[in-house]
């Protein structure tokens, strides 16, 4: 295929993982919604007018034109005004007033016990967590999927290529000339291919280092048992030590001011190891899930500067961090340069797909756990406190004071939703404009 066609699919393959995870996301709403006695009259792909549209009992699914989000319509999602507590002149006062009415054109008859804020507040967390809930638990299982059935890219101790002599182990285009240095590895005769099966009489698994190059002074000989073209054949071979480029703190290749490549006494053997793909326990696999999981949320603290960070770029024309803010359209672009490689093998667009739709699941966990309405965690909040302002009510000896009005966080539900469209926007228009590179 072209790379233009795979560069189509790599795109489609995103949107079409986008929109399961955000209708599963709206199924984990809905679901105990159902179950608690509220009606849910909407289930929604995107937003806007409608593309595809199909009433099964009394919910109506559809696919919308704006692909960006989904939705459900909870009747009853904030309670009326206390009798006593009208406030015409409370500021945002209109704007609370259309909160609660929001979804009172989907109210029927019958369905005055059937609001959702008549539920307990356990029962209100539950439901709002359960879209979250489906998103952590679709990006642990993509992730760990990716990691147990297609494999991590991974050294391996097979030999990809051998370095012929000192010079070319700093510049891999320089001439070995007269005189040269020669490698162990060439002394020792070791050639591309070889697998490396056993150490000094010890059998070596697959991603086991047995030489680490640090600077040895012991002149130490290893008996090599190689495995090349179906045979095993025995090699000796001793570490020689000399100045080469090294890694800095950054796990870059250190550099001084003008690019050149610093230098420092370095055991080697004169190999460049081969690379492969190689599948880890469900245990390693779940465990480095969980710790991408604890990542993302650390990131979503620092998501305002991200998003600073990837506008400024624009204007001084920096080159943008890997790991920097992203948005829907930058994810598309990097699975979409990722599918277009025609050197990536299927396994190896398979991992980068699963690993950036597992990773995007976990942002939308993430974030969608803020604290503050109009976003999950926020509705989360406030039945968290309604807990505790009746437990401090009870302590105190005084009347319950009732459910919490979370109508009166409209005004920040508002705000914020304004703050998330224009961050929105600028993440796009950076993405288009100074896109992150592979």
């Amino acid at each position: 295929m072209s790379d233009s066609v795979l560069y189509l699919i790599g795109i489609l393959i995103m949107v079409f993982g986008i929109a399961i995870s955000i209708g599963l996301h709206e199924f984990g709403h809905l679901i105990p919604a159902k179950k608690f006695g509220v009606r849910v009259p909407n289930w929604a792909i995107g937003f806007g007018p409608k593309l595809f549209s199909r009433r099964i009992g009394e919910t109506e699914y559809s696919f919308r034109l704006i692909p960006l989000g989904g939705f459900i319509t909870l009747i009853g999602m904030y309670p009326p005004e206390k009798p006593g507590k009208e406030r015409k002149n409370r500021p945002f006062a209109n704007m609370i007033s259309a909160a609660r009415e929001a979804h009172s054109e989907h109210v029927q008859p019958g369905d005055e016990n059937r609001m959702f804020y008549q539920l307990p507040a356990y029962k209100r967390i539950i439901v709002m967590f359960g879209g979250p809930l489906v998103n952590l638990l679709l990006g642990l299982m993509m992730i760990s999927s990716a990691l147990v059935f297609v494999g991590q890219p991974q050294r391996v101790n097979e030999i990809a290529s051998v370095i012929e002599c000192v010079d070319q182990m700093v510049d891999s285009s320089a001439n070995c000339g007269q005189n040269p240095k020669w490698t162990p590895a060439y002394l020792a005769g070791l050639e591309a291919g070889d697998r490396i099966i056993q150490v000094n009489g010890q059998t070596l698994s697959r991603t086991e280092e047995f030489f680490n190059g640090t600077v040895d002074t012991s002149n130490s000989t290893y008996s090599l048992l190689v495995e090349r073209s179906g045979k095993q054949v025995a090699i000796s071979i001793s570490p020689a030590i000399a100045a080469l480029p090294y890694a800095g703190a950054d796990g870059k290749v250190a550099v001084d001011a003008e690019g050149n490549y610093l230098l420092r006494d370095r055991g080697y053997l004169g190999v460049q190891w081969a690379t492969d793909r190689v599948p880890v326990g469900l245990d390693t696999a779940f465990n480095a899930s969980l710790g991408m999981a604890a990542q993302t949320m650390g990131f979503i603290v620092q998501f305002p500067a991200a998003v600073y960070d990837s506008v400024s770029s624009l204007f001084d024309g920096s080159h943008r961090a890997g790991d920097s803010a992203i948005s829907i359209v930058g994810i598309g672009q990097i699975a979409g340069q990722a599918n277009a490689d025609q050197s990536a093998t299927f396994a190896d667009r398979l991992y980068l797909n699963l690993m950036l739709l597992g990773s995007l699941n976990l942002a939308l966990f993430a974030f969608n756990m803020i604290p503050l309405p109009p976003l999950d965690g926020g509705h989360i909040a406030g039945g968290i406190y309604e807990y505790l302002k009746r437990g401090a009510y009870r302590l105190a000896g005084r009347p319950d004071p009732g459910s919490v009005d979370t109508a009166l966080m409209a005004p920040v539900s508002g705000i914020m939703f304004i703050l998330l469209l224009l961050a929105g926007v600028a993440m796009i228009l950076v993405d288009l404009l100074n896109p992150v590179g592979l």
